[in-house]
């Protein structure tokens, strides 16, 4: 089997944490206008269509410029809250549709994951991540203006073409902060190291396969201690550990996805007994497999 390219085991990544972006409102704002999208427990986004506005942060000297184009996401639920003026009045939002002051189009919303708000790809990032419009090349800024078209019809489909752009969208951020951070963490620091990312390719093509540190070791072309303290240093965790955490990733996707029995997700993930497996589930997701289904099944109700 041939090595994975890097935007498959980025593809990979993303399916197993399954992606759902979701646009909330793409409000048309002037004047004293200020709104956040913060207390959610999700990683939200929002994209400067046209116009301009300001962008305030917790434990802030004064608050960020924004100009049409630019596309501010907080990937861990961030305080914050965006404004038509450098002053905020009061911490609410106010939705100004009417005033004094540039028409400003946004587009906001979230990105979800159906395994929870935490997981390895949001750790990696930054509390805050702000591109400007010359930042993240032509695919970016074409998927942008496309944003602003949509945000600005009322045609049919128009919030199912409005989601789909923005899963687009965290896709071209994740590749250009991982082609481009200078002091990259956790998972996106591997997804930059050639030698770690063949090992992560190994792991997602071969989950249920019987890896031991010596056989991730020898895909890296590393000495095993080498091998084992870089994964360390870059990832946060051990191999073995995060090894772990992705087969319960898969596993709790086939959960709510599939009718196939713990035993059999079990096996096919390697597992020589349920009871190893339950256990392995219940410490990463804090229920067993059982239970996750059935939280799964109320959701579909």
């Amino acid at each position: 089997m041939s090595e994975r390219t890097d935007d498959d085991l980025l593809s990979d990544i993303l399916s197993t944490y399954q992606l759902r972006a979701s646009v909330i409102d793409t409000p048309a704002l002037c004047g004293g206008w200020q709104l956040g999208a913060s207390g959610q427990k999700r990683a939200a986004f929002h994209w400067l269509g046209q116009g301009a506005g300001w962008l305030h942060m917790k434990n802030q000297d004064r608050p960020l410029p924004l100009a049409a184009g630019d596309l501010v996401i907080f990937p861990r639920d961030a305080w914050h809250m965006i404004s038509g003026q450098p002053k905020l009045k009061g911490l609410e939002d106010r939705e100004v549709r009417e005033g004094n002051g540039p028409l400003t189009q946004l587009v906001c919303g979230y990105f979800d994951f159906a395994g929870g708000s935490r997981n390895a790809l949001l750790d990696a990032l930054p509390p805050c991540l702000l591109l400007r419009r010359d930042e993240g090349g032509n695919a970016l800024h074409t998927l942008g203006e496309l944003l602003l078209s949509e945000a600005q019809t009322r045609s049919l489909g128009r919030q199912a073409v409005l989601d789909k752009l923005s899963d687009a969208l965290f896709v071209l951020v994740l590749r250009h902060h991982i082609a481009s951070s200078e002091q990259p963490r956790g998972l996106i620091a591997a997804l930059g190291d050639p030698r770690l990312r063949r090992v992560l390719g190994a792991l997602h093509r071969e989950p249920q396969r019987n890896w031991s540190l010596d056989g991730m070791a020898q895909v890296a072309l590393m000495s095993r201690t080498a091998f084992a303290q870089r994964f360390a240093q870059r990832v946060g965790q051990t191999p073995v550990q995060y090894l772990t955490r992705h087969r319960m990733m898969l596993a709790a996707t086939w959960l709510r996805d599939e009718q196939a029995s713990v035993k059999d997700i079990a096996g096919r993930l390697g597992y020589e007994t349920e009871a190893a497996f339950r256990r392995a589930f219940k410490r990463i997701h804090g229920v067993g497999p059982g239970q996750m289904r059935r939280r799964a099944s109320l959701k579909q109700t």
